[in-house]
Protein backbone atom coordinates (compact mmCIF):
# COMPACT_ATOMS: atom_id res chain seq x y z
CA UNK A 1 0.00 0.00 0.00
CA UNK A 2 2.87 2.39 0.80
CA UNK A 3 4.36 2.09 -2.69
CA UNK A 4 1.00 2.68 -4.37
CA UNK A 5 0.48 5.76 -2.23
CA UNK A 6 3.99 7.03 -2.94
CA UNK A 7 3.48 6.52 -6.69
CA UNK A 8 0.19 8.40 -6.75
CA UNK A 9 1.43 11.17 -4.44
CA UNK A 10 4.53 11.58 -6.62
CA UNK A 11 2.47 11.79 -9.79
CA UNK A 12 0.24 14.49 -8.35
CA UNK A 13 3.23 16.34 -6.92
CA UNK A 14 4.92 16.46 -10.34
CA UNK A 15 1.70 17.35 -12.14
CA UNK A 16 0.71 20.21 -9.82
CA UNK A 17 4.16 21.81 -9.99
CA UNK A 18 4.19 21.54 -13.81
CA UNK A 19 0.85 23.33 -13.83
CA UNK A 20 2.11 25.97 -11.39
CA UNK A 21 5.43 26.72 -13.06
CA UNK A 22 4.75 26.07 -16.77
CA UNK A 23 1.11 25.62 -17.78
CA UNK A 24 -0.72 28.42 -15.94
CA UNK A 25 1.95 31.07 -16.63
CA UNK A 26 1.83 30.16 -20.34
CA UNK A 27 -1.80 31.37 -20.45
CA UNK A 28 -0.50 34.95 -20.54
CA UNK A 29 1.20 34.29 -23.89
CA UNK A 30 -1.89 33.06 -25.71
CA UNK A 31 -4.22 35.59 -27.32
CA UNK A 32 -7.73 35.77 -25.87
CA UNK A 33 -9.59 34.00 -28.69
CA UNK A 34 -7.17 31.09 -28.73
CA UNK A 35 -6.95 30.95 -24.94
CA UNK A 36 -10.70 30.53 -24.50
CA UNK A 37 -10.65 27.67 -27.00
CA UNK A 38 -7.46 26.13 -25.57
CA UNK A 39 -8.58 26.48 -21.96
CA UNK A 40 -11.70 24.40 -22.56
CA UNK A 41 -9.59 21.69 -24.18
CA UNK A 42 -6.98 21.86 -21.40
CA UNK A 43 -9.49 21.58 -18.54
CA UNK A 44 -11.21 18.66 -20.26
CA UNK A 45 -8.00 16.75 -20.90
CA UNK A 46 -6.19 17.45 -17.62
CA UNK A 47 -9.15 15.87 -15.84
CA UNK A 48 -8.19 12.50 -17.36
CA UNK A 49 -4.90 12.68 -15.45
CA UNK A 50 -5.84 14.48 -12.24
CA UNK A 51 -9.23 12.83 -11.64
CA UNK A 52 -8.15 9.18 -11.41
CA UNK A 53 -5.04 10.06 -9.39
CA UNK A 54 -7.07 12.10 -6.90
CA UNK A 55 -9.63 9.33 -6.47
CA UNK A 56 -6.94 6.66 -6.03
CA UNK A 57 -5.12 8.91 -3.54
CA UNK A 58 -8.35 9.49 -1.63
CA UNK A 59 -9.12 5.76 -1.53
CA UNK A 60 -5.64 4.85 -0.29
CA UNK A 61 -5.62 7.55 2.38
CA UNK A 62 -9.15 6.54 3.45
CA UNK A 63 -7.97 2.94 3.92
CA UNK A 64 -4.93 4.14 5.83
CA UNK A 65 -7.17 6.25 8.06
CA UNK A 66 -9.36 3.21 8.77
CA UNK A 67 -6.39 1.11 9.87
CA UNK A 68 -4.46 3.77 11.78
CA UNK A 69 -6.41 7.01 12.20
CA UNK A 70 -3.92 8.73 14.49
CA UNK A 71 -0.96 8.18 12.18
CA UNK A 72 -2.80 9.29 9.04
CA UNK A 73 -4.93 12.11 10.48
CA UNK A 74 -2.63 14.83 9.09
CA UNK A 75 -2.73 13.18 5.65
CA UNK A 76 -6.53 13.19 5.73
CA UNK A 77 -6.65 16.85 6.76
CA UNK A 78 -4.24 17.86 3.99
CA UNK A 79 -6.22 15.84 1.46
CA UNK A 80 -9.44 17.51 2.63
CA UNK A 81 -7.77 20.89 2.09
CA UNK A 82 -6.81 19.87 -1.45
CA UNK A 83 -10.37 18.79 -2.27
CA UNK A 84 -11.88 21.97 -0.82
CA UNK A 85 -9.35 24.12 -2.67
CA UNK A 86 -9.93 22.27 -5.94
CA UNK A 87 -13.72 22.07 -6.02
CA UNK A 88 -14.73 25.27 -4.24
CA UNK A 89 -12.00 27.67 -5.37
CA UNK A 90 -9.96 26.48 -8.40
CA UNK A 91 -12.76 24.99 -10.50
CA UNK A 92 -14.95 28.12 -10.20
CA UNK A 93 -12.00 30.21 -11.41
CA UNK A 94 -11.59 27.90 -14.42
CA UNK A 95 -15.33 28.17 -15.08
CA UNK A 96 -15.05 31.98 -15.05
CA UNK A 97 -12.27 31.77 -17.64
CA UNK A 98 -14.46 29.47 -19.75
CA UNK A 99 -17.24 32.09 -19.62
CA UNK A 100 -14.90 34.34 -21.62
CA UNK A 101 -13.88 36.44 -18.65
CA UNK A 102 -10.35 37.79 -18.92
CA UNK A 103 -7.56 35.46 -17.95
CA UNK A 104 -5.45 38.44 -16.87
CA UNK A 105 -7.82 39.06 -13.96
CA UNK A 106 -8.09 35.41 -13.01
CA UNK A 107 -4.55 34.16 -13.55
CA UNK A 108 -3.09 35.69 -10.36
CA UNK A 109 -5.93 34.08 -8.36
CA UNK A 110 -5.43 30.77 -10.17
CA UNK A 111 -1.70 30.79 -9.46
CA UNK A 112 -2.26 31.69 -5.81
CA UNK A 113 -4.89 28.97 -5.34
CA UNK A 114 -2.79 26.39 -7.14
CA UNK A 115 0.27 27.32 -5.08
CA UNK A 116 -1.64 26.20 -1.97
CA UNK A 117 -2.48 22.91 -3.67
CA UNK A 118 1.13 22.50 -4.76
CA UNK A 119 2.36 22.94 -1.19
CA UNK A 120 -0.30 20.57 0.17
CA UNK A 121 0.63 17.90 -2.39
CA UNK A 122 4.28 18.49 -1.57
CA UNK A 123 3.43 17.80 2.07
CA UNK A 124 1.62 14.58 1.16
CA UNK A 125 4.47 13.29 -1.00
CA UNK A 126 6.97 14.05 1.77
CA UNK A 127 4.83 12.24 4.36
CA UNK A 128 4.41 9.33 1.98
CA UNK A 129 8.11 9.20 1.16
CA UNK A 130 9.07 9.28 4.82
CA UNK A 131 6.70 6.43 5.70
CA UNK A 132 7.73 4.32 2.71
CA UNK A 133 11.43 4.61 3.46
CA UNK A 134 11.09 3.98 7.19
Amino acid sequence: MDWIRLSVDSGLFILVWLVQVIIYPSFLYIDKERLNYWHRIYTGKILYFVGPLMFIQTGVIALQLLFDPLVFLVDGLILGGIWINTFFIAIPIHEAIDRDETVEGHLPKLLRVNRWRAWMWTGLVLLSLGRTLL
